[in-house]
């Protein structure tokens, strides 16, 4: 039995639908239950759970033996997903999958909170005792998703970083679809899995979405300080402001290329999706 925390974010829905395709014995820990059977359907079986809380997490990993770990950026975020490692452990789970940032930002000395915490939670689940496997995506082609309006209402997607700089893009979906490979198989203990597709431009990226909408989309590069105060005006809290800036200032000195490697096809069962596919998919989040 799997157990799934993160089941009703973007990456989880998409993994829920893979284990589902797979035939894959599941249970996905949820805080609210009702909401979450709207999201994945009646099918799937949920069960009550918030990783504030370390008993209704142990609960809720009776009779797994591996667990998906995956929890939205906040500043609790170690502390919560230690919750989940300690219920692991206590229950009988053998293997964590955890879906951590990339390799680019997860580090000791990182400016990032999220990216120190991610760091963290990595250090004690390998001295857990349990097996476990870490996966580091690259940039989320779905960020594009947070500049619809944007695009919708101006025609243009405004960033900190240059037009031509390679980033290793990744759509949710191969990330959910590798996790759901390394689930339901066996020989992934004790690894570390950086998963990207071929390095894509902003450029080319925004093009694609004009593509599969036709109309013509501008990128603009802009200074990291406009950035940096269009996200403070908008109410973003520091910590998240820091996590931003840092991986845009990575990624503008070109340190969020792909990572070089076959894993999405090797894991998924499939070749990574382009940015074409992405935004034929996403076509109508970026139409009026």
């Amino acid at each position: 039995m799997i157990g799934v925390i993160g089941a009703t974010g973007m990456t989880g829905r998409a993994l829920v639908a893979a284990l589902k395709a797979k035939g894959s014995d599941f249970r996905c820990l949820v805080r609210d239950t009702a909401k979450a059977a709207d999201t994945l359907g009646s099918d799937v079986e949920l069960v009550q759970a918030d990783l504030a809380d370390a008993a209704s997490i142990e609960a809720g990993l009776q009779g797994c033996d591996k667990l998906f770990l995956l929890s939205g950026h906040s500043p609790v975020m170690v502390e919560q997903q230690l919750n989940a490692v300690n219920a692991a452990k206590t229950t009988g789970v053998n293997h964590i999958v955890k879906l951590s940032g990339g390799s680019f930002i997860i580090k000791e000395d990182t400016p990032a909170l999220i990216g120190r915490g991610h760091w963290q939670i990595e250090q004690e689940i390998r001295a857990s005792g349990l097996d476990w496997t870490f996966l580091r995506p690259g940039f989320f082609m779905q960020n594009f998703l947070n500049m619809a309006e944007a695009i919708k209402g101006m025609g243009k997607v405004m960033m900190p970083v240059p037009a031509d700089v390679g980033l290793g893009m990744i759509d949710v979906r191969d990330t959910a679809d590798a996790a759901a490979g390394v689930l339901t198989s066996e020989g992934h203990a004790g690894q570390v899995y950086e998963l990207s597709g071929p390095n894509v431009t902003p450029a080319e990226a925004v093009a694609a979405i004009g593509n599969a909408i036709g109309k013509e989309i501008a990128f603009i590069p802009v200074p990291m300080e406009g950035a940096i105060g269009a996200m403070k005006e908008r109410g973003m809290p520091d910590w998240l402001v820091d996590h931003q800036s840092t991986l845009m200032g990575i990624a503008a000195d070109g340190n969020m290329a792909t990572y070089g490697n076959d894993l999405i096809e090797k894991l998924a069962g499939h070749a990574p999706r382009t940015p074409a596919d992405f935004a034929r998919d996403n076509a109508g989040a970026f139409t009026a």
